[in-house]
């Protein structure tokens, strides 16, 4: 019997408990989109860096000792409303993001960090175009040259 008045309480509290719990209005931002094992790479990491006013490129982060760097891309909407997203990346161990080359590199081998920033603008050649003819380049031959046309060793 017993039981048969504890259940309507059980009941009470288990539907009530969501409305009870404490959720905050909006969820703290994500600060960096990096992987959970970062800090075992790179202890210190700071969070300052930013993409506004930026083109759509890599940039290293001075501030991390170009160790993290970041894809900035800016999006205008239709109605005239700007966005910039913020993607970031941490090079492996022992290497850095070369701002020069725009890809991660050994410390020794790479760019002095300080000197990223002055590179940042190369990002603006994103998209164009190469000098020369691609036409050329990108020729489709008439005919398949013969050793392409002749049957592979695996017969149908």
């Amino acid at each position: 019997m017993k039981f048969l008045s504890v259940v309507p309480l059980l009941f009470c509290v288990v539907n009530c408990a969501p409305k009870l719990r404490i959720v905050p209005s909006q969820a703290p931002p994500q600060l960096l989109t990096l992987p959970s094992n970062a800090t075992s790479i790179r202890l210190d990491i700071s969070d300052s860096f930013s993409c506004d006013g930026r083109a759509y490129g890599y940039y290293a982060d001075v501030e991390n000792d170009c160790q993290i760097f970041h894809v900035c891309l800016p999006i205008t909407y239709s109605d005239g409303h700007n966005q910039t997203f913020r993607w970031s990346f941490i090079c492996p161990e022992d290497t850095v993001f070369n701002q020069e080359i725009f890809t991660c590199t050994r410390s020794d081998e790479a760019m002095d960090c300080a000197d990223s920033p002055r590179y940042y603008g190369l990002n603006t050649n994103f998209g164009e175009e190469l000098e020369g003819d691609l036409e050329d380049a990108t020729a489709v031959p008439q005919e398949a040259p013969q050793a392409l046309s002749r049957r592979g060793p695996y017969k149908s």
